[in-house]
């Protein structure tokens, strides 16, 4: 199975209740530092497994959530060293982990998503709708002009 649908699946599956814990608990994603960079690191990778999916729903789900887990990465790390780190960490995902971690990514791609409804509903709270969602107001009416004509002397005059 190639590992793109593997991990496709993967995805899937950890949206069933868990049957076992997996062998190695994925990394953590509470606080900062080392364990937070792990956790992003093999989200970025379920991610980037997804958005190569055939089924455009999966492949939704990966290419927003790889922007996002992208987004947490490069705002931690310089971009020449995540390709090395996520090799790396890739290498040692062992098919349990790739199922306990989508889980882990869905969650906190769920909670990102709440977090962002949440500031847009405050926003619409005290500031009202987006311009773009009010309709333009209505030009007052005016009458129609003639064309501006400039006089002109008749040919050879």
């Amino acid at each position: 199975m190639r590992p793109a649908l593997l991990l496709a699946a993967a995805f899937v599956l950890s949206a069933l209740p868990a049957a076992a814990s997996p062998t190695r608990p994925p990394a953590t994603v509470a606080g900062s530092g080392e364990a937070t960079t792990t956790a992003d690191l093999r989200c970025l990778f379920v991610s980037g497994a997804l958005a190569q999916s055939d089924d455009p729903d999966l492949k939704n789900i990966g290419t927003l959530s790889l922007f996002y887990f992208w987004g947490r990465l490069e705002g931690r790390l310089p971009a020449a060293e995540i390709a090395p780190r996520l090799i790396d960490e890739a290498k040692k995902m062992t098919p349990d982990d790739i199922k306990a971690q989508a889980q882990a990514c869905a969650n906190m791609s769920k909670a990102a998503s709440q977090n962002l409804s949440d500031i847009s509903d405050a926003l619409q709270k005290s500031l009202g709708p987006p311009p773009s969602a009010q309709p333009p107001a209505a030009a007052p009416e005016t009458a129609p002009t003639a064309p501006e004509t400039t006089p002109t002397a008749p040919p050879g005059r």
